[in-house]
């Protein structure tokens, strides 16, 4: 179960998460769940239609509701995962068998701070960092590979997603402002799996949309020597390692996420990032690997 962080939007967190769930899916044959968990609702509208959301939204069939349920214990709870969950989702093909999606809504905006004091609303028996874990317990085992698209932010409904994964990935733009809350995530997730009495390892760092240019690859080259600012100091917070494949700009990309586009190949959707998403899934699934070991 891997999240996807960065503090920062724009960088291609959602795409990388999409393209590595679609590719473990389609490529190599796993059977994959991708849960949006960003209130910009970005990874659903790239694998279903806007349609096809709006109607999930209306039926309390997304990730807005299971928390909704636990807002208001005094009412009966709509949110059901098998309902909720949709089926041989993606641009690829109209359709990726193996890939299913437990969708996100723009109405965990205004959820998401409240989340925090579920207990002060009644609720006294639900943790607010156990509710995505609790509900998923029916269906995980249907699953090889989850992928979580966490919101840019390390709040509960981040850590409800970090609660549940055994890695993390942080997609970036090789430049300063991107990379600035590297060190902030990691920190807090350390700290987050020091509390919950679990190891959540950085797999690494994916560098994204990079281009050309001295700036990109002045950052990649210190990401690569691990020195990205503030890690090291004092000896105790190792920066994360960059991972091997770098996920080049292309317009092809942006193009891949309109989901009427009649879109058949990975290459017809991803262009030339395509080899480096490939090596990307490859790279992670080893990861993964090692890890269990």
């Amino acid at each position: 179960m891997l999240s996807f962080i960065n503090l920062k939007g724009g960088v291609g967190k959602t795409t990388t998460a999409v393209a590595v769930a679609e590719m473990l899916a389609q490529e190599q044959r796993k059977h994959v769940l991708l849960i949006d968990l960003d209130p910009q609702t970005n990874a659903t509208v790239t694998l279903i239609s806007e349609e096809k959301w709006a109607e999930m939204d209306k039926d309390g069939r997304t990730i807005a509701q299971l928390f909704e349920d636990r807002l208001n214990p005094q009412n009966a709870p709509k949110f059901d995962i098998e309902k909720a969950i949709a089926r041989r989702v993606s641009t690829i093909n109209d359709g990726i068998a193996r890939l299913d999606l437990l969708p996100s809504s723009i109405r965990l905006i205004d959820l998401q701070d409240r989340i925090p004091m579920i207990a002060l609303s009644g609720n006294f028996t639900a943790n607010p960092l156990e509710i995505l874990r609790s509900a998923l317990q029916p269906v995980i085992d249907r699953y090889d590979y989850i992928i979580i698209d966490c919101p840019p932010s390390l709040g509960t409904v981040t850590k409800n997603g970090l609660r549940i994964s055994t890695g993390y990935v942080i997609p970036t733009i090789p430049d300063i402002v991107s990379t600035w809350g590297i060190y902030q995530i990691v920190d807090n997730v350390a700290r987050f799996a020091a509390d919950i009495g679990r190891a959540i390892p950085a797999l690494g760092i994916v560098a994204t949309k990079v281009q050309a240019n001295n700036l990109h690859a002045r950052v990649i080259e210190d990401l690569r020597a691990q020195r990205l600012g503030r890690f090291g100091e004092g000896g105790t917070l190792p920066q994360p390692p960059l991972l091997t494949n770098t996920i080049p700009q292309t317009v092809a990309v942006a193009r891949g996420a309109d989901v009427d586009a009649d879109i058949r190949t990975f290459k017809g959707k991803y262009g030339a990032a395509y080899d480096a998403l490939h090596g990307l899934t490859q790279e992670l699934m080893q990861k993964c690997e090692v890890k269990k070991r």
